[in-house]
């Protein structure tokens, strides 16, 4: 009977310690539940959607929230399911692949491309050079902007692997660099790294991440899309990309590119929770043993010994020897995405929003500063938005007028000189010369000891005709800046074309 009383007394003091401490952590937890809650509120007080968000700390969910639009026609919101492109987020999985491939035996990191790939037409790149990004394969979007010819002017091309690397082996473009030399971000490498695994494999890039990565990891709603412009019944979570037309009211679609259809450097669609589970599984090492992740998150070495950021497929953040923290951005056509990954401490974030890039900046800024227990700060409203929407529902003159009255307001707005300039082009591009070279003829008045201003004024008068006075601005430009041959150039066409000198 006293032994029993000595047991109910410890499990008393165990009960009180154990509640006392899950409450302690359940206020914790709930005062950073809060904190990303408030910041959610704030933005979407201030119109601006923040897109998917999942916080996660000592490998559990703190956080998370869904904030904008899945699709704008039909208009529909997003949620917990909505499946985000993950632009190139998607590079670590096609690194993963290689990995599988290695613990299989059917491949070594260090074997030559070319005796894989026999069309391949570098003999001295490796798929480690590939996976580092030091191999210096010039840029497949460079190679097919410059050489694709559509057979059929009226037919949308969705290009992928096979077809790019026709194209690419085709031209045969020179290396940018040795093998080695220098480390240039690389979306060529990943697209090969793809078709290397196909060829191995035997299998569709698509099937062997199917089966070798999101099976076994639980990622349900992970794929590698056979991307398709219209709706597709088949995947009813799908995410567009979307973007804000220059009078800030107008949504447009942002979602087709030409090359859409590429593999390795981009294509999976995936989700939050799906994200949090691959997190997961590389951090409890459930989806390759440990030794191979070391390797990956191990920086590559140039031919100099110099060490670079990069994985296989992850930016490295942390130094050799300090805690692993590893991650990778993601941007294209209308996706902005980041996966944060802190793999001792289990801690991380996932960012997926598909306007443009429109907020990710401050997204990433505030959940990056709230992670590491500082305050969010909201951002500051950028006056070329401002600016554009003034010049359609007034005229460029009350968009100027404003500018006057909040450049000096540095806390509440965003001035600069790269905005004023993006701005004219906008104006140009939307056939709005004249509002076009008001903003220009202000951002010289602004930054007179920017050679770039005056290219661009010239740039507009050219538009609206006014050769002599382009070609004046063209010379001041390059006499101001002779690096900046591009005004050099259009100086000496404009020169043939009047006959003067």
């Amino acid at each position: 009977m006293i032994f029993l009383k000595q047991i109910t007394l410890v499990c008393l003091i165990s009960a009180c310690f154990f509640s006392c401490k899950t409450d302690t952590n359940t206020a914790n937890a709930e005062d950073t539940k809060n904190k990303y809650t408030r910041f959610i509120m704030d933005m979407k007080a201030e119109g601006l959607a923040t897109g998917n968000i999942l916080v996660y700390e000592d490998g559990k969910v703190v956080f998370k929230s869904s904030n904008g639009l899945r699709s704008i026609n039909p208009i529909d919101s997003l949620n917990f399911k909505s499946q985000f492109r993950l632009a190139s987020v998607s590079k670590q999985f096609t690194g993963m692949a290689i990995m599988k491939l290695k613990e299989a035996g059917e491949i070594e990191y260090d074997q030559n491309v070319n005796t894989i790939l026999t069309d391949f037409p570098y003999d001295n790149i490796s798929v480690r050079h590939l996976l580092h990004h030091i191999s210096g394969l010039t840029d497949y979007e460079r190679i097919i902007a410059r050489n694709f010819v559509k057979e059929d002017t009226t037919k949308t091309y969705i290009l992928g692997n096979d077809e790019v690397l026709k194209e690419f082996y085709r031209v045969n473009p020179k290396l940018d660099f040795q093998p080695g030399e220098k480390w240039e971000y690389s979306n060529t490498g990943y697209i090969v790294l793809a078709s290397i695994v196909e060829k191995i494999s035997g299998q569709h890039f698509r099937d062997f991440l199917k089966q070798k990565i999101f099976d076994p990891v639980g990622m349900r709603n992970t794929t590698l899309y056979s991307y398709q412009i219209d709706a597709d019944s088949n995947m009813p979570n799908r995410v567009y990309g979307y973007r804000y037309g220059l009078n800030q009211k107008d949504l447009i679609i942002n979602d087709y590119n030409i090359v859409n259809g590429v593999r390795g450097d981009d294509g999976i669609y995936s989700t939050l929770e799906d994200l949090y589970k691959w997190n997961m599984a590389l951090v409890n090492h459930t989806i390759i043993p440990k030794d191979y992740l070391d390797e990956a998150w191990t920086p590559g070495k140039l031919n100099n010994g110099d060490a670079t950021e990069y994985g296989f497929g992850w930016g490295l953040v942390s130094k050799p020897g300090e805690p692993i923290v590893v991650n990778h951005s993601g941007g294209w056509v209308g996706f902005a995405t980041f996966l944060h990954n802190e793999v001792d401490a289990k801690n991380g974030f996932i960012i997926l929003t598909n306007d443009s890039g429109e907020n990710y900046r401050p997204i990433l800024d505030n959940v990056r500063n709230m992670s590491d227990g500082k305050h969010y700060v909201m951002p500051r409203k950028s006056v070329y938005k401002e600016m554009a929407k003034r010049t359609y529902n007034t005229n460029v003159k009350d968009a100027i007028e404003f500018y006057h009255k909040v450049k000096t307001d540095t806390i509440g707005y965003v001035v600069s000189e790269g905005d004023n300039n993006w701005l004219g082009y906008a104006f140009l591009n939307e056939n709005k010369p004249s509002d076009a070279l008001a903003i220009f003829k202000l951002n010289i008045e602004e930054f007179p000891k920017s050679a770039n201003t005056y290219d661009s004024y010239g740039d507009a008068l050219l538009v609206k005709g006014d050769t002599l006075l382009a070609l004046e601005n063209f010379r001041k430009c390059f006499a101001m800046d002779s690096t900046l041959l591009y005004a050099k150039d259009k100086s000496k066409v404009l020169e043939a074309a009047l006959k003067v000198k």
